[in-house]
Formats: C-alpha cells, sequence, structure tokens
C-alpha cells in the first residue's frame, strides 16, 4: 500500500471567498480508487517558495511518504514557482506523466494553456505538482491515477502492480 502527502499552498486570489478543500478532494480521489493508494491530507502553506522548499525538503529527508502531491502555484503569476521547485528537487522528470494532467486541465477550463503541472521522482518519492483549484487538482489527478502504483512501485525499486484493467503485457 502506498502512502501519500498531499499539501496545498495558500491561494492568495480566493483567500477571503473559499476555504481551501483540495487536499481533502485530492484524499478523496485517492481512497475511493482501486489503486492501493492511501492519501494523508497534511496542511496548506504559504505561498513563500523558500518554507515550501524547506518543507519538501524535510518530508523527503524523513522518507515517510512514497508520493506527495501539492497543489497550488503552477501558473504564470510570479509567486508560482512550484513547476520550477519541482525542477530542482527531482532527480527524474516525468514529461509525459504532466503532458496527461495538462491535457486533463485544459479540456476543462478556460486557463488551461496558463497551467503547468509536473510530475517527478526525487529520491524514491513520486512528486506531483497540481493547480490550486479544487475541479483542476481533481480532474489532473484523475487522468495520471492509473500510473501512479507502478510509478511510486518503480521509483521504490519494488516489483510494480499493475494498472486496475490491464495485464502487465500492457506495459513491457
Amino acid at each position: 500500500m502506498a502512502n501519500v502527502l498531499a499539501l496545498s499552498i495558500r491561494d492568495y486570489c480566493y483567500h477571503e471567498r473559499r476555504k481551501d478543500h483540495t487536499c481533502e478532494i485530492l484524499h478523496d480521489v485517492v481512497s475511493r480508487s482501486e489503486t492501493g493508494i492511501e492519501g494523508t491530507c497534511g496542511e496548506t502553506l504559504e505561498a513563500d517558495r523558500e518554507q515550501v522548499r524547506q518543507r519538501l525538503l524535510h518530508e523527503l529527508a524523513e522518507g515517510g511518504y512514497d508520493g506527495i502531491f501539492v497543489c497550488g502555484a503552477v501558473g504564470v503569476a510570479p509567486n508560482d514557482f512550484m513547476p520550477e521547485l519541482l525542477v530542482e528537487l527531482c532527480d527524474k522528470h516525468l514529461f509525459a506523466l504532466s503532458y496527461e494532467m495538462w491535457k486533463a486541465i485544459d479540456r476543462m477550463s478556460p486557463v488551461g494553456p496558463l497551467i503547468r503541472p509536473r510530475a517527478g521522482i526525487s529520491g524514491t518519492t513520486l512528486m506531483l505538482a497540481l493547480p490550486g483549484g479544487p475541479k483542476a487538482a481533481r480532474a489532473a489527478l484523475e487522468a495520471v491515477l492509473p500510473w501512479l502504483p507502478v510509478t511510486m512501485a518503480w521509483a521504490a525499486n519494488e516489483s510494480p502492480v499493475c494498472p486496475p484493467n490491464s495485464q502487465w503485457d500492457d506495459w513491457v
């Protein structure tokens, strides 16, 4: 069973208009899936690049999670830093997963072309940078959910479990 941590970056555009439910939505998506992933809701972090970087470095050093999903700061505004931070922290970049997330967002959002989701592996931990909006975050995660168990297993140098409704022969 894979364990993931979901963190959210405070979105000051909506700070007064809505409570941030993105972590709960991601937890709901993974717990309802048949992937064997368990989600842990984290907290909402301030939109401070260095603070987020230090928190991620701490979680990576602790090694308690197979995946860390960070919601928010993936646009093109000056305070959107997650894509660049994942480039810095990850040893391997999963461009196809990033593209699949982007396609899902682009289909449902008028600002889809401006959203920059990212996926990568840091050590043995899968990292995702997802949009901060609940609908876009759900769409992005659902788009890559079938590939997450095998990706996390390979990152941890374990034998992967095939995604639902597929055979191992489909993957090799």
